[in-house]
């Protein structure tokens, strides 16, 4: 980014304010106090147009650059997402269906922001408007309050006064009150309000489903390959899994932590690719919906991906933990829930390490789960790395963890490139330029192939 953008963004730290707060109070007075939490949604993005005419409108210092506007864009979606997630914390706390700017006021002032002026809240009774008042050539605005008559004030009755209570105990002995029955405490304590007991139940079977249950189970598990595939193609068709879904998310991810386990057997990688291949399945399932149990399922996802070297043959089990890593992104990942960009971290951050910090394996399984998201991650993210990680492969001592990562990285980075240069007889100029010395001849030789 160059100085002038750098100083732009700077300079528009006060649009940003002032935007974010336009759009707030404009959010809050319309309808935050008729949204309902189960049926909100938040927008992936703010349009940079909205952005931009904001800015133009409060804004002194003239118009934004692109790059500005762009920064504004993602800092006001990021901002508003996180006061929406904390302001429905607020909700659930009060145990309460809809969202009020009162909720939306604490979640400013958890983040230490500046509190709303002239928002509608519950307490009070009509919507307060903001009035404009020109002093020393300034825009104040101010709010109007609410004009009561004095007449109407000194003709209003009195309210009642609170009566005088009194409370025969006994006398107190060597100034103590004697803890009797008939002498019981005062109570001084704030009145609480009861909790809500929930009884604990837990989600039984009928005993075809049990059965249903454990024939499906050890068949997925089974030698017998025929039979095999039959209990995978129920398991990504069948419907009615909806009701056993828990027990089968449970059985997966148990699986998968014994047989990671240091206590395991030695060759583990057969059992993990059953498993696996039982997640693939239920990912392809359309009528199941696993957004209620991903925090069970995605971690068994990625152990598998990312876990050291588990047995001699584990390539393909890293291959298909990838490729169900990616379908959970496509079809889970929300702008909520930031699970993109979570998993995207956790994946740049293994390629980034130094080499005694994780294994050439593991940063096989992030590279895959990277890939296996879209295209677009590939052309943002690994593009950049090729050049470094081609000098790092050549002098990987291990054979076979060279030549695994070699064609794992040529093969997607040959699908990204033709994606975006149509052009097979790219000159060699520019492949070097981008994927360096190692990279370059076998990218330009799997392009060939392609013609």
């Amino acid at each position: 980014m160059d100085t002038h953008v750098t100083i732009d963004i700077r300079a528009s730290y006060l649009t940003t304010c002032i935007v974010l707060r336009r759009i707030v109070l404009t959010s809050i007075d319309q309808s935050f106090e008729r949204i309902n939490v189960s049926g909100f949604q938040m927008p992936v993005q703010f349009s940079v147009e909205s952005i931009d005419y904001l800015a133009d409108k409060f804004n002194n210092c003239g118009s934004l650059s692109d790059e500005s506007l762009s920064y504004l864009t993602r800092q006001a979606t990021s901002l508003i997402s996180i006061l929406l997630q904390d302001a429905c914390k607020v909700l659930r706390k009060c145990r309460r269906n809809s969202l009020t700017a009162e909720d939306f006021a604490f979640a400013l002032k958890l983040h230490q922001l500046e509190p709303m002026y002239g928002g509608y809240t519950i307490s009070n009774h009509h919507r307060s408007s903001f009035q404009k008042l020109k002093k020393d050539n300034r825009n104040v605005y101010y709010i109007d309050d609410q004009v009561i008559p004095l007449d109407q004030l000194i003709q209003s009755h009195l309210k009642v006064p609170l009566d005088i209570s009194l409370r025969v105990h006994w006398l107190a002995v060597n100034g103590k009150q004697p803890e009797v029955i008939e002498n019981p405490t005062v109570d001084i304590s704030v009145r609480s309000i009861p909790k809500k007991r929930f009884t604990k139940s837990s989600h039984i079977l009928s005993t075809e489903q049990q059965i249903y249950f454990k024939n499906l189970t050890e068949t997925c598990i089974s030698s017998n390959e025929s039979k095999r595939k039959q209990a995978l193609a129920i398991l990504s068709s069948d419907h009615s899994l909806q009701a056993i879904l828990s027990r089968l998310i449970l059985f997966i991810s148990e699986g998968i932590r014994v047989n990671l386990s240091p206590q395991a057997p030695t060759d583990r990688s057969i059992f993990l690719n059953l498993l696996i291949q039982m997640s693939d399945g239920l990912l392809q399932n359309e009528e199941l919906n696993l957004k209620a149990y991903l925090h069970y399922f995605f971690p068994a996802v990625l152990s598998c991906l990312l876990a050291r070297r588990t047995s001699h043959d584990h390539w393909s089990l890293r291959d298909l933990a990838g490729k169900c890593s990616g379908k959970i992104i496509r079809k889970y990942a929300t702008a909520a829930n930031d699970l993109q960009q979570r998993t995207i971290n956790v994946f740049y951050r293994i390629l980034n390490s130094n080499e005694e910090e994780y294994t050439w394996p593991t940063r096989y399984g992030a590279f895959v789960g990277l890939c296996e998201m879209n295209s677009k991650v590939i052309i943002q993210l690994i593009f950049p790395l090729v050049k470094r990680l081609g000098e790092r492969i050549r002098l990987i001592s291990d054979v076979e963890s060279s030549e695994r990562l070699t064609e794992v990285i040529v093969k997607f980075l040959t699908m990204a490139y033709r994606s975006i240069d149509n052009k097979i007889e790219s000159n060699e100029k520019k492949l070097y330029e981008q994927f360096g010395s190692y990279f370059a001849p076998l990218i330009q030789q799997q392009l060939i192939l392609l013609l």
